[in-house]
């Protein structure tokens, strides 16, 4: 705790000498004023711009040119989304046969909107009586899978206590028991209303359901039914780049890809040159033109046209990468893709950054450094009583208030350069090549000296003169 909470502290302090003169771009920040947190969604000149994957090359400046708290809220690439109650077709099932519903065979007809249902008994004559024993209802128009349906009793049913049987069927012949001795309730005394009306069911895809109550002498008098679909997942708004291949040199079936920043792509468009084209490739990345290629993902890309519409490869999906530099490799067996380069897209979701609202506006998000260090704050610790992405906008403040901390929506305008390029090429660090060079002049003199030592160990010593005697 200690050391996360010193670390916080010196964030501001790493960031304090920083200016936007030191940054390549800049983006303005229009602010109503109003607000002490702001959020603006990343333009894709961003990701075009910074020099760091993880974003840590960002600032944001106010108009004094001091560095405010910032921080990146959590990306959501897929939503869960609850659908609405459907009301659908319900049709009842009349006989006085003893087996019930067991006993009547259905057909359905439909012609254009409307649908016609044919009881039959087993013999095949048609369903005689007046006895109702339960309902059809048609949920052929649904294609999500089904999770629940809540009944709507007829007026004046205000003294209701059953058990009901439900069931789904594809073919109106094989019936699948969803819910069985399910309790419908709607009972009123003394100003007090108990309702169990909603019957709820392992989620399951379902053309048609069959209400019954087998063994109830009362009838269950209903006057519509609705279902429920399933949660749906569905994926989130992305911004989409796009990079043509260039062929590789003295290498067939490869082409790079060029696509100007780092973009923390999840989704992967291939686009083949000639329609009728199915290919296998092997798509690889890498951050550096000097780095190894790194394999993403392999897959199969079509192009096919039939009676004028045409049916393109769906997106491919993966686990994320903020490359720049991108590879196809195309198998060469069938021909590969024929004449001309393939294009690539790479599909993300933007982040989103919030920033608190200190000193006087207009504020700048600047970006694009190479000697930046990340500065970004912990969303929970910009937003009091953050808990989850789902209640960024609505966190109670952390003194216990009632009061609730509201975000605002920053405008980003067009992007304005500041240091330009300059300020994301690697600089010569001449201390550290004079060090090296120092070194190098030290041992190249050892060793001249080491050199010289030997020579003269390695000459005959001198003979002493003789003695004439």
């Amino acid at each position: 705790m200690k050391r996360a909470l010193a670390l916080l502290l010196l964030l501001p302090a790493l960031a304090a000498g920083e200016q936007p003169k030191d940054f390549a771009y800049g983006i303005p920040l229009a602010v109503d004023g109003r607000e002490a947190l702001y959020q603006v969604e990343m333009p894709a000149a961003v990701y075009a711009g910074v020099v760091r994957a993880d974003l840590g090359d960002l600032r944001v400046f106010n108009a004094a040119g001091e560095v405010v708290p910032h921080a990146l809220r959590p990306r959501a690439t897929t939503t869960r989304a609850r659908p609405h109650p459907v009301k659908v077709a319900l049709f009842p099932i009349r006989t006085d046969a003893p087996a019930g519903v067991e006993g009547v065979d259905l057909r359905v007809e439909k012609s254009g909107e409307r649908t016609v249902v044919d009881l039959r008994a087993r013999d095949g004559k048609p369903a005689a009586g007046a006895k109702l024993v339960g309902y059809v209802a048609d949920a052929s128009a649904l294609d999500a899978p089904l999770r629940a349906i809540v009944l709507e009793l007829a007026a004046g049913a205000d003294d209701v206590v059953s058990r009901v049987t439900l069931e789904a069927s594809d073919d109106l012949r094989q019936w699948a028991t969803l819910a069985s001795g399910a309790s419908v309730v709607k009972l009123a005394s003394g100003g007090v209303r108990l309702e169990q009306l909603r019957i709820e069911f392992p989620a399951r895809k379902a053309k048609y359901l069959r209400l019954s109550w087998p063994g109830r002498p009362a009838a269950l008098e209903l006057a519509g039914l609705a279902v429920e679909p399933g949660e749906a997942i569905i994926d989130a708004p992305r911004q989409w780049r796009e990079a043509p291949g260039v062929p590789v040199k003295n290498k067939p079936g490869e082409f790079e890809l060029d696509l100007g920043g780092r973009f923390p792509a999840d989704r992967l468009r291939v686009s083949l040159p000639q329609p009728n084209t199915v290919a296998s490739l092997e798509i690889l990345a890498r951050a550096r033109p000097a780095d190894p290629w790194r394999r993403v993902a392999h897959a199969t890309a079509y192009r096919l046209r039939r009676e004028g519409d045409e049916v393109r490869s769906p997106d491919i999906a993966i686990a994320g990468a903020a490359d720049r530099y991108w590879l196809l490799r195309v198998d060469q067996r069938g021909g590969g893709i024929g004449a001309g380069a393939p294009a690539l897209a790479v599909g993300w979701v933007p982040h989103r950054l919030v920033f608190a609202a200190r000193g006087a506006p207009p504020f700048q998000l600047a970006y694009g450094s190479r000697d930046a260090k990340p500065a970004a704050y912990a969303i929970a610790t910009l937003v009091p009583g953050y808990q989850d992405d789902a209640t960024l906008d609505r966190a109670a403040q952390a003194a216990g208030t009632s009061e609730r901390v509201v975000i605002g929506a920053a405008q980003p305008a067009a992007p304005l350069p500041l240091a330009g390029e300059a300020a994301t090429r690697e600089r010569v660090d001449w201390k550290r090549w004079t060090l090296w060079a120092s070194l190098v002049l030290g041992v190249a003199v050892l060793g001249l000296l080491a050199l010289r030592l030997g020579r003269q160990m390695s000459k005959p010593a001198a003979r002493p003169p003789e003695d004439p005697a």
